[in-house]
């Protein structure tokens, strides 16, 4: 399957309306591991949505791909790859890298 950023985020999704919907029935015990699970799951369904927002921010400020790829640790194809395709309609005419 391709990685694609969309992909990322409908995963983080699913996880999150998971975790929200997660209650242990009254009196079961969840380990502290588990509990640790749980938040580090929701928080990164929070950060990758905020990640697709800015990068599609960046994009129609007409931030180019070899910007936003330097800022994430990848190169311009690279964040094109993985963040375009959720893009698509916030990039600037111009397909500069």
């Amino acid at each position: 399957m391709k990685w694609t950023h969309a992909v990322t985020v409908d995963q983080c999704d699913d996880i999150a309306d998971h975790m929200e919907s997660f209650d242990p029935s009254e009196g079961e015990v969840v380990p502290g591991v588990e509990y640790l699970l749980i938040r580090a799951a929701r928080r990164q369904s929070v950060d990758a949505a905020e990640l697709v927002k800015s990068v599609a921010e960046a994009r129609a400020a007409g931030t180019t791909w070899a910007r936003i790829g330097e800022i994430l640790g990848l190169d311009a194809a690279g964040a094109e790859q993985r963040y375009g395709d959720q893009n698509s309609r916030h990039q600037p005419a111009s397909h500069e890298h």
